[in-house]
């Protein structure tokens, strides 16, 4: 073997380690246990990142390689700033009505509060919040922008997640800013009716805490099947031939309180995939469940063959969120809700049709989210781009947003595209296997066998190419 490739091989175990490393540290943190003061493996410098460049180079399957190095070096830079911010949210509390609701508990309280004006004593609560803790997000900000710019050479943050996620988020702007235009009309003819019947509210009353309690669905939990358990919700997918419960791959943990954040955390592609959960006591709960469980298979039925770059190093999250939305639109569509959890048809009905509006109103945030970004770094104005944000936020999703609230709304790597386009893949599957089958494809074996053969191929494919390969079939 070739010096040459004997380093090539070097950094690809390397990179491999550390990402396998970061992944059980992350699950380390969800599982509530503690961070290691550092992890195992050494962090890359400069020259290691240079080096890596000019042996993977930026595109292609070895390009990810390249871009795996940059998060970590990224990452070992950022950490001090976000562990200052962790540690000021994990002691910020709001006061409603004499009750401390936690920083990183607002949303889940908010999804179980059905009343309004205590919602609205927390808006006030947490704007004061994010006015104290934005410095030591901004901060965070700042140093990623710095590294990339100064130790990186990149001229702007956009042009960056370009190259990573291999596509133009000009384009993506310009997908977002159709579908918001094609989707307004229904979307508010949808939205008005619905927060007026839950709430009592009008649109122009609301605020995106209402919103959280509104697509929350816990005033629907009434109707929410007692007897169902994670295992019984887990068993649904022997239908496609995959025991979930026979995988020896599959950890799923269950863990915090209904509603607490959900997470798939692929440790390594496909050998250990864990998903942690909270209980199962409403819609959003299994909702969160089948979200997870998308991810969980589209990583546990890899061909373990495939190199690692096809495996395990995957930049954008477009693909991976498709897969999970797809299962999650699955768990509160009408014949499912009926035929497969047993509810009466009005029942069912009733929730499929929240369920559609809420399904509008995510995909049109995140292409609100999308959008705004999108102007925000093009324009140079992260810390100022406060006003813009609850300007089109309020425009297209209807409810007030705090302009305060923006740099704790915004994520990282523009994974609202991720999100936005997800949403779009995961109707345009829906439409696939429906064209294939017909609208009763999550309760047909053969939905198995096409769902095997994607999620096979791992993650080198980009949803867009994906996407077009299945159009081509169906021509």
């Amino acid at each position: 073997m070739t010096r040459s490739n004997n380093r090539k091989q070097y950094w690809l175990d390397r990179l491999l380690a550390m990402s396998k490393s970061i992944r059980r540290r992350d699950l380390s943190l969800y599982l509530g246990g503690k961070s290691p003061t550092k992890d195992q493996t050494v962090a890359l410098d400069i020259a290691d990142v240079k080096e890596i460049k000019s042996i993977f180079g930026i595109s292609g399957q070895d390009g990810r390689l390249y871009h795996e190095a940059v998060d970590h070096f990224v990452r070992t830079r950022i950490e001090p700033f976000q562990a200052i911010l962790d540690n000021w949210m994990r002691g910020a509390k709001a006061q409603v009505n004499g009750e401390d609701v936690p920083f990183g508990e607002i949303i889940t309280w908010c999804q179980d509060s059905g009343d309004n004006r205590s919602r609205q004593i927390l808006a006030k609560e947490t704007l004061s919040l994010c006015r104290f803790l934005a410095p030591f997000s901004h901060a965070s900000w700042k140093t990623l922008l710095h590294v990339l710019e100064k130790d990186l050479g990149y001229e702007e943050y956009i042009f960056y997640c370009d190259e990573k996620k291999k596509i133009m988020l000009a384009d993506a702007r310009k997908q977002a800013m159709q579908f918001l235009a094609e989707t307004r009309g229904k979307y508010d003819s949808l939205i008005r009716p619905l927060l007026h019947e839950v709430t009592g509210l009008s649109l122009k009353d609301a605020s995106r805490f209402d919103a959280i309690y509104l697509f929350g669905l816990r005033y629907l939990d009434h109707l929410f099947p007692r007897d169902l358990t994670v295992a019984k919700a887990i068993d649904f997918f022997n239908g496609w031939g995959f025991k979930l419960a026979d995988q020896p791959a599959l950890h799923v943990h269950i863990q915090g309180k209904p509603g607490s954040q959900s997470y798939c955390i692929p440790v390594s592609i496909p050998q250990e995939v864990h998903v942690v959960t909270g209980p199962l006591q409403g819609w959003l709960d299994l909702e969160a469940l089948y979200h997870e469980l998308g991810h969980a298979m589209s990583f546990l039925f890899v061909d373990p063959v495939l190199p690692p770059e096809k495996r395990e190093f995957f930049h954008s999250g477009a693909l991976s969120e498709t897969y999970a939305f797809l299962t999650q639109k699955i768990c509160l569509s009408h014949r499912f809700l009926q035929d497969v959890l047993g509810l009466s048809e009005k029942d069912a009905r009733k929730v499929a049709d929240v369920h559609e509006v809420k399904w509008l109103a995510l995909a049109r945030r995140y292409a609100a989210k999308l959008l705004i970004e999108v102007d925000n770094f093009q324009e140079g104005r992260l810390q100022k781009g406060e006003k813009h944000y609850a300007k089109i936020m309020q425009r297209e999703t209807g409810f007030h947003y705090d302009p305060e609230t923006y740099l704790f709304d915004l994520m990282p790597d523009f994974y609202s595209c991720d999100y936005f386009q997800a949403f779009i893949g995961a109707d345009s599957l829906w439409k696939y296997l429906a064209d294939k089958m017909d609208c009763n494809w999550p309760v047909h074996p053969e939905t198995g066998d096409i769902l095997l053969r994607w999620w096979k191929s791992g993650n080198h494919r980009d949803l867009t190419s994906f996407l077009h390969d299945l159009d081509a079939e169906l021509l």
